[in-house]
């Protein structure tokens, strides 16, 4: 069972369930959009479900093996999010689920009063009080948005964005460079990464079961990750004049997600599985490029 299958974390986790060859019910508000109906086509059971109605969850729960569950900060704010957790866990609790994989945040073992941060602490604590087998993992930053994948943006203003994948990209490398120091190392993950830790923590419960894994395949100065991106692809990134003022007014959650991780240490982790490297994403990105051009 994948929350949020026509998502991109959930995307990720559907697709790597069903190269498993597992049997992949995907939840999504939206069962005719594209994501939804190529998961179809791959030999995912879609079906029509809505966190924030928690009767529509409760038949979809019955009898499922596991449940991948993310909710979107961006789209409602940190109460909206945490309402969607407590129906999921509220729903599995009533379903008797046997396994919930939650993606969380890094950091989100206390609250720091960043909200992009915080409903994830609230929730991981239900979580584990709920008598529930869990796994969790925290992401870092995704690499994917420096494609513009994950915007830190509601849904409409989203697929606005997402004709323009690669400006949104170039101004998101430039944002950090704006507002991180310039060795301070930026915590990097890939949503690939998400779906093959999840996959993993399904198929092996009596390992991943009741543990917290965080998610860094890369921790590098936003001057490297920079430079690197400068060498190989073709659009460099902008020096955009006033960013960081800018995103306080324009964008404080963002902004207030991007200090906090500016005042804290980072670091590659070491995970059951080898997480890719900034170095091989921005490489695969760069020959997937090369090819279509």
């Amino acid at each position: 069972m994948v929350l949020g299958a026509a998502g991109n974390q959930g995307g990720y986790v559907a697709r790597q369930g069903l190269a498993a060859g597992w049997t992949v019910r995907a939840v999504t508000r939206h069962p005719e959009g594209d994501q939804a109906r190529q998961l179809s086509q791959c030999g995912a059971d879609v079906m029509r479900g809505d966190m924030a109605d928690p009767e529509t969850l409760k038949p979809i729960f019955q009898g499922a093996d596991g449940i991948f569950s993310v909710q979107n900060f961006w789209e409602g704010g940190m109460h909206h999010e945490i309402s969607l957790g407590m129906h999921v866990l509220k729903a599995a609790g009533a379903a008797g689920t046997p396994h919930i994989v939650y993606t969380s945040g890094l950091g989100a073992e206390h609250p720091k009063n960043v909200p992009a941060i915080d409903g994830k602490a609230f929730l991981e604590t239900l979580l584990r009080q709920s008598g529930l087998p869990f796994t969790i993992l925290r992401p870092g930053l995704f690499m994917d948005d420096f494609l513009g994948a994950s915007l830190p943006f509601p849904r409409p203003i989203q697929r606005i964005l997402s004709r323009h994948r690669l400006w949104v990209g170039r101004w998101f490398l430039a944002t950090l460079r704006a507002v991180m120091a310039p060795d301070h190392p930026v915590p990097l993950t890939t949503l690939m990464d998400v779906g093959n830790m999840a996959r993993w923590a399904f198929e092996h419960p009596q390992v991943s079961s009741g543990q917290t894994y965080e998610l860094i395949g890369t921790a590098q100065a936003v001057l490297t990750l920079c430079a690197q991106w400068n060498a190989l692809m073709p659009q460099p990134i902008p020096r955009i004049p006033g960013l960081a003022p800018g995103l306080r007014l324009a964008h404080p959650q963002m902004s207030a997600l991007l200090y906090w991780l500016r005042n804290r240490s980072w670091a590659s982790t070491s995970t059951p599985l080898r997480l890719q490297t900034y170095e091989e994403w921005l490489t695969r990105i760069h020959q997937t490029d090369c090819r279509s051009s």
